[in-house]
């Protein structure tokens, strides 16, 4: 039973912290910082899809993964 009760509390510690996933405060503001940018920029592409200034496409010219 004791075993049980242990195995139990280890598990949701695991869970609830995030399975040891740990990220700086600057991590996390760097990805936020280039979400906005990343965002920044389609708002551009969708203005111009908007006025139809350009031709309709689902692509865009923007790289979607990290470069690090």
């Amino acid at each position: 039973m004791r075993r049980l009760l242990v195995l139990t509390v280890l598990l949701l510690g695991m869970v609830l912290g995030g399975c040891g996933l740990v990220h700086s405060r600057a991590d996390r503001e760097r990805r936020y910082k280039e979400a906005i940018q990343f965002q920044a920029r389609m708002i551009v592409d969708d203005w111009d899809n908007f006025w139809l200034a350009e031709r309709p496409s689902y692509l865009t010219e923007w790289h979607l993964r990290q470069v690090n």
